[in-house]
């Protein structure tokens, strides 16, 4: 019977070394951002992850209006099979504390990124902080969000993003 420890320990020497190389890279970006808070759940070779943005985006409050807010927070898992292959569903979650985060891409628990097999920890940060604070907005289709798409489209383009600040410091 395998330990606690090693029962999620990977047995795959370069996706641990991969693990491993996420790990430093991602709380690197931590360190150099006033904005992101990184959470590695297992260790210096962590296929798990807790992400804290504190930056402004929007949400959907109990009245129904959509206003600013400023602390959004995304579990990252790295499945043994992840530089093969992607469910992005799996790799990517909302976690809140705003039950209703206001945008096209985010139905909770449910995020739309563009993630591919290997897609570096680095980039999945990246891409949440640009989905949480309007940089990145795709309202070509209705997305995850219907009526967060319908809105963004009447929107003046120039409130976008809404937090302008880098995610790491210059």
């Amino acid at each position: 019977m395998k330990s606690p420890v090693t029962a999620n320990a990977p047995t795959d020497v370069i996706f641990a070394d991969y693990l491993r190389r996420q790990t430093q890279e991602g709380l690197a970006l931590a360190a150099d951002s006033d904005i992101l808070k990184l959470m590695p759940m297992s260790g210096p070779g962590s296929d798990r992850y807790i992400a804290e943005f504190n930056c402004r985006g929007l949400v959907q409050n109990d009245q129904g209006e959509i206003v600013e807010f400023n602390r959004f927070a995304v579990g990252i898992w790295f499945p043994e099979n992840y530089l093969r292959s992607v469910d992005v569903g799996m790799v990517v979650s909302y976690l809140g504390p705003a039950p209703r985060p206001w945008h096209p891409n985010i139905r909770p628990p449910f995020m739309c990124l563009h993630i591919t097999p290997g897609t570096p920890l680095v980039s999945i940060l990246h891409s949440c902080y640009e989905l949480f604070t309007w940089a990145l907005k795709n309202t070509g289709d209705e997305g995850l969000n219907h009526a967060a798409s319908q809105w963004a489209r009447q929107q003046d383009p120039s409130w976008f993003p809404i937090d302008r600040r880098p995610l790491r410091r210059r």
